[in-house]
């Protein structure tokens, strides 16, 4: 089995809140405002059948939603390791899919004390490692 990062996160370029919301509300079994602002927009979630585990099938989590942190990208942070995705990449790759805008996220695992100096970019030219922040 494949081990699940202990989060996700992406950055989406020139992606509205609307936006997100709405590709969130599809890849998500439920989900919730909790709190929204023009720059920061909460949400309480759940995946269903993302995890091996039963127990954590239907375990809600947050996400946050971060506008414009960087130049036009937009953070969206999944809080949890119970996603239906491995890692960033595949995050960043199913968001592509949807957004057909840049998408960028960590190259490799994160974990905490790590400098991400590498990061992975897809964008309609395909993916490539760069130097970002």
């Amino acid at each position: 089995m494949t081990q699940t990062q202990t989060d996700i996160e992406i950055y989406i370029k020139s992606a509205s809140p609307e936006a997100i919301k709405t590709w969130l509300e599809a890849c998500t079994s439920s989900l919730e405002v909790k709190s929204s602002s023009p720059q920061r927009q909460t949400y309480w979630a759940t995946f269903t059948g993302a995890s091996n585990d039963t127990a954590n099938k239907q375990q809600a989590f947050e996400i946050i939603v971060l506008s414009k942190v960087e130049g036009h990208f937009s953070s969206i942070w999944f809080n949890t390791t119970n996603t239906p995705w491995t890692n960033d990449r595949a995050c960043a790759q199913d968001a592509f899919n949807h957004f057909q805008s840049t998408i960028r996220c960590v190259a490799s695992s994160w974990q905490e004390g790590d400098a991400p100096d590498q990061w992975l970019n897809i964008d309609a030219q395909g993916e490539t490692t760069i130097d970002w922040l």
